[in-house]
């Protein structure tokens, strides 16, 4: 038989229509899924991708035994879950990137436990690589009305400003991505074209430790700065927000019944 590795980056690459969302599902990189199929076409002798500039598609070999892997690996992991289910009964598992997991979700697992339910999270870089390893998801998604967006800083850095005018560019420091948008709260706090010049992080909970240590001024969508901000780590600057582009979801990666240890799970979180 094939190695199941490479069956699941054909199925993966197939269903999801390319080699780099097959990789984003599974964890690894789009070279290692190519690597798989290759293995897997040269021990079955036969093509089930074609290669072409803008992508890949099925041969029709490939499209037509496509449905039958499908349905083994949901049938697989329908198996795991009934296993996991008898192994350990109660137990739910959290799928999401490190910093929700840092700085939204474990603040709230002590009160979960404190009502007997047993919460694992499991730390994933996308939310395509969170299918078939847990139970819930919880991920930043698109949406028209977006977790704000606001300015922190340290409550000693933050008596030395009075007003947005004050803020010095090079005291201010990034945050890539969504959850960091400086355009968007500078133009609601009356600062259009203002550019921060301070170091920028990828990690959003290192951004934040630092503010907090009075390293310099973040902009950070609200949930992932709450905790702190409720501990009195940091405070928000000049009661000016702005919506973001992207709002926290808690949704069920599979089906979680109504009242199941997931479902109440999903329902606090969701709350």
């Amino acid at each position: 038989m094939p190695p199941l590795t490479a069956l699941r980056a054909f199925e993966a690459a197939g269903r999801l229509g390319g080699f780099a969302p097959a990789a984003q599902e599974l964890g690894v990189t789009p070279g290692a899924v190519t690597a798989h199929l290759k293995t897997l076409e040269t021990a079955l002798g036969v093509s089930l991708f074609e290669r072409r500039h803008r992508g890949v598609r099925l041969t029709d070999v490939g499209a037509r035994v496509l449905p039958d892997f499908t349905a083994a690996f949901s049938a697989l992991e329908a198996a795991v879950r009934k296993l996991e289910t008898e192994a350990l009964p109660g137990l739910v598992r959290i799928a999401t990137t490190p910093d929700i997991a840092l700085l939204w979700l474990s603040p709230r697992l002590s009160a979960l436990r404190a009502q007997g339910l047993r919460v694992v999270p499991v730390s994933v870089a996308t939310p395509e690589a969170a299918r078939a390893v847990a139970d819930l998801g919880v991920f930043f998604e698109d949406s028209a009305e977006g977790a704000p967006l606001i300015a922190v800083a340290s409550p000693a850095l933050a008596r030395t400003l009075s007003a947005p005018a004050s803020l010095d560019p090079a005291q201010c420091q990034g945050l890539t991505g969504p959850e960091g948008d400086w355009p968007r709260w500078a133009a609601a706090a009356g600062l259009a074209g203002f550019a921060p010049r301070g170091p920028v992080q990828t990690s959003a909970a290192l951004a934040l430790e630092e503010a907090a240590n009075g390293a310099g001024v973040l902009v950070i969508a609200q949930p992932l700065a709450q905790a702190a901000l409720d501990a009195g780590r940091v405070v928000a600057l000049f009661g000016v927000s702005a919506p973001g582009a992207r709002a926290l979801s808690v949704s069920p990666l599979r089906d979680v019944g109504t009242d199941s240890p997931a479902a109440r799970v999903l329902e606090v979180l969701g709350a």
